[in-house]
């Protein structure tokens, strides 16, 4: 991650201005469109009968299933990128509601192992009829080629806001 220079390291260079604009909008699009995607998952979840979670809290089921084996909340931090806090309260919310369960780690009496319940996975088909049809409406009218462009693009602003970047 890249951090701010110290106070004292003298005067900045003049901003490019159209530059800065285009850095602005592109930051603030990015932002609606993650409000957007949010309410429209949410909106499909409903609809297929799924409205006791979240669209992050899915993210879990959907690494774990992913992953096809049980993580630690370490690794499913490690792997959505949100904090370790947060991800403790998504297993706890998505295990009262049946979603998950946890069991101790063999290798590691300290870790507990989160894996998907039968309800999950009866659940996965239409987990899966969700995001494809959030895929399909976000993506509409793109080519293989734009979404390797835009991929490559968001995969970027990520590894420059990565902590380990």
């Amino acid at each position: 991650m890249r951090h701010f220079p110290p106070a004292d390291a003298g005067p900045e260079p003049p901003p490019d201005i159209p530059l800065r604009r285009c850095q602005v909008r592109a930051m603030l699009d990015l932002g609606r469109i993650h409000a957007v995607i949010s309410r429209r998952a949410k909106a499909l979840f409903e609809a297929q009968g799924l409205a006791d979670i979240t669209p992050a809290q899915a993210n879990v089921l959907m690494v774990l299933f992913g992953e096809k084996r049980p993580l630690t909340a370490r690794a499913l931090h490690r792997r959505l990128g949100v904090s370790e806090v947060t991800v403790s309260r998504f297993v706890v919310t998505l295990e009262k509601r049946g979603w998950v369960q946890r069991r101790r780690d063999p290798n590691d009496a300290r870790a507990m192992l989160v894996e998907p319940t039968g309800r999950a996975r009866e659940a996965l088909p239409r987990f899966i009829r969700v995001t494809n049809a959030l895929l399909d409406e976000t993506f509409a009218g793109f080519d293989r080629g734009e979404l390797e462009v835009l991929a490559g693009a968001v995969g970027r602003i990520t590894a420059n806001l990565s902590d380990e970047g």
